[in-house]
């Protein structure tokens, strides 16, 4: 079984613009179609990222080939360029105004972390509760509570009793940044205009704030827990 998460971009005087992303109900990783888009950037030799563990016997780049699905649709728009966007899930269904350039940020942030790129699998839970257009402190908060919460599932499940501790996010948020980077060279060979490659460094800038916040400062999260 599958679930299906769709944005629809609406611009004046152009054409709306949808894209349906399918994903493993199970695993809730993303279906990419066989019959679809595999341009020559998305090869996995084409600026590989330095710290990818897939072998050579592996042909199309995961993350690189989620977003080839769809960037021709944006390839040639500006990233100031203003729309609506329309993100349907299984659950509700959330319309914004926004740049093209945020709403390509939300649909590459949920592509490459179901993509099935190893350094994005820790972001799939996230994906599940898919939260689109969330804001600095929304994915702060998302992102510590889930994380704790996998670590306490895991000690449960191990029987073991471990204090809290950040280390292994912050590496995964570095590891994910270097992904970023490389991800950002691919796309100047598939698109005409800026939006999708700062949609990129938008995404990079979301990886680059949670890891700020776990010295014990939670700095984002000041006055969250304040209900009096």
């Amino acid at each position: 079984m599958t679930q299906t998460i769709s944005y629809r971009f609406f611009a004046p005087k152009e054409e709306k613009v949808q894209i349906d992303l399918n994903f493993d109900d199970d695993t809730y990783q993303l279906q990419i179609d066989e019959n679809g888009d595999k341009p020559e950037w998305a090869r996995l030799c084409n600026n590989k990222c330095t710290n990818c563990p897939l072998g050579e016997e592996v042909e199309w780049c995961p993350a690189a080939l989620g977003v080839a699905q769809f960037l021709p649709a944006f390839k040639s728009k500006f990233s100031y360029e203003k729309t609506v966007v329309e993100v349907e899930t299984p659950t509700r269904t959330v319309v914004t105004k926004a740049t093209f350039q945020t709403g390509i940020a939300s649909l590459l942030g949920l592509t490459c972390a179901t993509s099935g790129c190893p350094h994005s699998k820790f972001l799939r839970p996230l994906a599940r509760f898919h939260l689109p257009f969330a804001t600095e402190q929304e994915t702060v908060f998302r992102s510590l509570s889930a994380y704790l919460l996998m670590q306490y599932k895991k000690n449960h499940d191990q029987g073991i009793n471990h204090p809290p501790s950040f280390d292994d996010l912050n590496e995964a948020y570095a590891t994910l940044s270097i992904v970023n980077s490389f991800l950002a060279e691919r796309l100047r060979d598939g698109v005409e205009r800026d939006a999708a490659l700062n949609a990129v460094m938008i995404l990079d800038g979301f990886a680059l704030i949670t890891p700020e916040n776990t010295d014990g400062s939670f700095l984002d999260l000041e006055g969250v827990f304040v209900v009096e």
